[in-house]
């Protein structure tokens, strides 16, 4: 008869086991995705022409108008899908704007004025402005990912009145191995004399792609991606965030210090909020970089405040607080995707074999019970959150508006919403999609 302590042992290895197995399982199915793509809502969208290969795109939204960041390079150096060619890096990137003040125009192409060196742009942000109708100056973030190279984020100007980019200062730390996208913070910490905003950076992998771990990573979908604040009084750069899996797509939500993620091999899009859990080890004594005076600056606690499993390999989150209106963009096939973006790193004029088609979907509030995770009430029931809060609450839920199986667009990147229209970014597509998702 087996001893006690074999069995024990057999339980325990099981366990592991099982533990193991799960998730790797539900990894598996939510990359593979559907068997059929259902296509609708394209009659919502129209392409426009202009900026090819794009990264990211977002929304000035005193000015309404959307920046996009593309690179004709970007077929060989997809980081996110670890397929990467240096030897065909030839080309520069950069940032294109689109007024979507005037329908019908076409994208323009921006100069960086004063700036030297290679530009590979991935995310991109903003300062935020409290300043009323058209700013005279924006402040634009934008992680520049250089081949073989840990990022860095660029800080450039831009001037409305004369459509002009001019280049201010680079910011570079360890901590940005794998940056990604890139959100500014509304945190009082702001630069005293260039008014560089604090920010928050994803890192889409642990590892960067020179390093040998990352091929474990990638083979196991590990969550050993991370989240970085950087204090730009300080000028210091902290991972407050630890393991996501693979997140794409970041956007500053409707309270200071909060972000909603969107975690692409894990099916979720999360939203992480700022607290003091401890002043003694939050709270750090600095010299600034600005004033070069004594200042106390507090790291941010991030905890999880919501998860909204998907099922969707979301590569893209964008919210608008004035309307609290969240966007998504997602992969139906991640599987598919990775094969375009192999063929497509051999010839980037190629059709491939597969179609990477998308999905956008919007957040919607619906009343359901405590405890539960109904998307619609029962017919039966009478729920009322402001009444009885203990009993019943608003959930947000994202139901798609628009889908489709890559016949007609496909491969996307990030996207941008302001009021209800969104914007739609592609890796490998020639222009994106400027898309109404009104009700």
């Amino acid at each position: 008869m087996p001893s006690t302590s074999l069995l024990v042992l057999s339980a325990l290895t099981a366990l592991v086991g099982v533990a193991v197995y799960l998730p790797m399982q539900r990894t598996t199915t939510l990359l593979e995705g559907p068997s059929v793509v259902e296509n609708f809502g394209m009659e919502r969208c129209k392409r426009v022409s202009g900026p090819a290969y794009c990264d990211d795109v977002r929304i000035q939204r005193n000015l309404n108008l959307g920046f996009l960041a593309c690179d004709p390079s970007l077929p060989h150096r997809n980081f996110a899908a670890s397929v990467f060619d240096e030897a065909k890096m030839t080309e520069d990137g950069a940032l294109w704007v689109y007024d979507l003040n005037k329908p019908g125009s076409p994208a323009e192409k921006l100069t960086i004025k004063g700036f030297e060196g290679p530009f590979h742009p991935s995310g991109i942000s903003f300062a935020p402005t409290s300043e009323d109708g058209t700013p005279a100056r924006v402040v634009v973030l934008v992680v520049n990912h250089v081949p073989l190279e840990v990022p860095r984020v660029e800080v450039l100007y831009y001037y409305p009145a004369r459509k002009s980019l001019v280049y201010k200062k680079t910011i570079s730390s360890e901590h940005f191995f794998a940056a990604n996208k890139i959100a500014a913070s509304a945190s009082p910490m702001v630069h005293q004399h260039d008014d560089t905003p604090s920010f928050h950076v994803v890192n889409d992998h642990g590892y960067n792609l020179t390093d040998w771990k990352r091929e474990y990573e990638e083979k196991y979908n590990l969550p050993a991606a991370s989240l970085v604040y950087y204090n730009a009084r300080a000028d210091i750069a902290q991972e407050v965030g630890w393991r996501f899996q693979m997140p794409t797509g970041v956007a500053s939500s409707h309270e200071p210090d909060s972000l909603w993620i969107a975690q692409a091999k894990g099916g979720t899009v999360d939203l992480y909020k700022s607290h003091i859990l401890s002043a003694e080890h939050q709270e750090q004594k600095v010299l600034s970089a600005d004033t070069r005076e004594r200042l106390t600056i507090a790291w941010p606690g991030m905890m999880n405040e919501e998860i909204m499993h998907t099922k969707a390999v979301n590569v893209g989150v964008d919210y608008e607080p004035e309307f609290k209106t969240l966007v998504t963009v997602s992969h139906p096939k991640w599987n598919d995707y990775v094969q375009v973006a192999k063929e497509k790193l051999q010839d980037r004029e190629a059709v491939p074999s597969k179609k990477a088609g998308f999905v956008v979907s919007k957040g919607n509030l619906y009343p359901v019970r405590v405890g539960e995770t109904r998307p619609k009430p029962r017919k039966d029931a009478v729920f009322d959150p402001e009444e009885t809060p203990r009993k019943y609450r608003y959930q947000l839920f994202v139901e798609p508006v628009i889908s489709n199986d890559g016949s007609e667009f496909g491969s996307p990147s990030a996207i941008a919403v302001s009021g209800q229209r969104v914007l739609v970014s592609s890796h490998y597509e020639q222009g994106f999609l400027d898309c109404d998702i009104s009700p």
